[in-house]
């Protein structure tokens, strides 16, 4: 089905089974990210910067891997942060880590609207924020999620001697955000001087 026509009908049943301030903010997020070019509709640099973000993604979340310090962060703080045990990052206002240039970066690199799946449960900060995290797929979340270590993660991965090696990797994905922003800039610009 066409994003176009797919969106409108899943905003309906997203209202049926979802708070409705989720289901509207999921709306307005999948017509952002449908309406970006995908990979094949920028240059080869934007889209060559936005599949090394997809590959740095991957990466960086394998090599966090399976935590504790997330699980229970939260605990003790106001809602939205404190909603749920862990997550305490994730309460942030859901625009906030979905700016304009990460979603052009996920649509380049494939991230669809229907590939925005929701959790379930109450709508506590980011609206894909559930009581056990994230409901994307690391291909599908925001870089800056991805790269986001607060000081009890770093802790905890430098206390397991991963610390180094992550570092690392958040440092090479924070380089190549910022060559995608500047070319996506470019082209925005250049888009503008047309008048298109």
């Amino acid at each position: 089905m066409h994003d176009g026509m797919w969106i409108p009908l899943q905003h309906f049943v997203d209202r049926l089974k979802q708070p409705r301030t989720r289901a509207d903010e999921i709306r307005q997020l999948r017509e952002r990210l449908r309406r970006e070019p995908s990979a094949t509709e920028v240059s080869g640099e934007e889209s060559a910067a936005s599949a090394e973000l997809l590959r740095l993604r991957r990466e960086l979340k394998a090599a966090i891997g399976t935590v504790m310090s997330c699980r229970t962060c939260a605990i003790g703080h106001p809602p939205p942060h404190g909603h749920f045990k862990g997550g305490h990052c994730c309460g942030l206002v859901t625009e906030d880590a979905w700016n304009d240039d990460e979603i052009a970066a996920l649509r380049q690199s494939g991230t669809l609207p229907q590939d925005l799946r929701l959790p379930t449960g109450d709508h506590a900060g980011c609206a894909f924020r559930g009581p056990t995290g994230c409901s994307l797929a690391v291909e599908n979340q925001p870089n800056l999620c991805v790269r986001y270590l607060c000081p009890d993660l770093t802790r905890e991965v430098y206390a397991r001697g991963d610390g180094p090696r992550i570092d690392a990797l958040c440092t090479e994905m924070e380089a190549v955000y910022l060559r995608f922003i500047s070319l996506r800039a470019q082209r925005m610009a250049a888009l503008e001087e047309a008048g298109q």
